[in-house]
């Protein structure tokens, strides 16, 4: 096994970066928002988009922020809103499947996948994985739907006198949720790059191209993979490429973008289990519709 030090390092301190100038200003903003009572306010005009999620009006921010910038954006503005397991697992589910539009549609586009088609498939799959947790009663799924897990609320006990007081709480509130993000991603670059350092990997030729693209956008995500997916693409018919593009629609990056709403206390089974069954789902309807209008 190769394990490559300086990719892992270079990988850790570029997210790093995005993590801290991400995270830190939007927790500090949805904080603002919440102590001048501004939140609810904005919370209010997008109210019939968050019930049809089942969520409070609050994360109306988080939801916006996932969708056009990244997940990284979402975590902050939804951290301090102490939401429940069942919460927490409903905005994992969706915005695993819709997060960072403009970036990762211009890749779908690159890989044959038109801006229209990406953002409007991405959009209903966002809503029909939610299907299980929306038409299942929640004592089924989850022993304790209502708990807040979040430990950075557990731990804030007191309330700020003042303004200068809450200012300095949440900045180190931020700081720790940032250091312990950051400790998140890095652990899971670490294990990519493991698995990609695997000798019998790098002997895969471009037979396998469409299995390659297949654990690269899975194990790494779109964005991060995307080097792998174009490269691969070459060696792809139209149906694997189509086929792989829509899977990885649905579920992709699933080690970091599960752990990430899993460490607020999201069901770590069925945000793994539901995006992977519609994205195999997806997979194979596509994968036998085009071997049958090519014959």
């Amino acid at each position: 096994m190769n394990f490559d030090t300086q990719a892992f390092l270079s990988s850790s301190v570029s997210t790093a970066k995005i993590i801290v100038s991400t995270v830190i200003p939007y927790f500090l903003l949805a904080e603002l928002l919440m102590y001048f009572e501004l939140m609810p306010i904005i919370a209010q005009v997008f109210e019939p988009f968050t019930t049809l999620l089942n969520l409070p009006p609050e994360a109306a921010l988080a939801l916006a922020s996932g969708v056009f910038l990244n997940l990284y954006a979402a975590i902050a503005f939804a951290a301090p809103l102490g939401l429940s397991v069942y919460d927490w697992t409903i905005l994992g589910l969706f915005l695993g499947v819709l997060h960072s539009i403009p970036v990762e549609s211009a890749i779908m586009k690159k890989l044959g996948v038109d801006w229209i088609h990406s953002v409007s498939f991405r959009l209903i799959m966002a809503f029909v994985v939610l299907t299980p947790l929306l038409i299942i009663p929640t004592e089924l799924l989850f022993d304790n739907p209502d708990h807040v897990a979040s430990a950075l609320y557990q731990t804030t006990l007191t309330t700020p006198d003042n303004f200068t007081d809450f200012i300095l709480q949440k900045s180190r509130e931020a700081v720790v949720l940032t250091i312990e993000i950051i400790a998140l991603v890095s652990l899971v670059i670490f294990i990519v790059t493991v698995i990609k350092g695997f000798k019998f990997l790098q002997k895969f030729d471009h037979h396998l191209s469409t299995i390659m693209a297949l654990i690269t956008g899975l194990l790494i995500g779109i964005t991060y993979g995307a080097g792998v997916l174009l490269k691969e693409a070459r060696y792809m018919s139209k149906r694997q490429i189509i086929s792989v593009c829509y899977f990885l629609m649905v579920a992709h990056a699933i080690i970091e973008d599960t752990l990430l709403f899993v460490f607020f206390g999201a069901d770590i089974f069925l945000l793994i289990g539901i995006r992977l069954f519609f994205a195999t789902l997806v997979f194979f309807i596509l994968f036998t519709y085009y071997k049958v209008s090519d014959t």
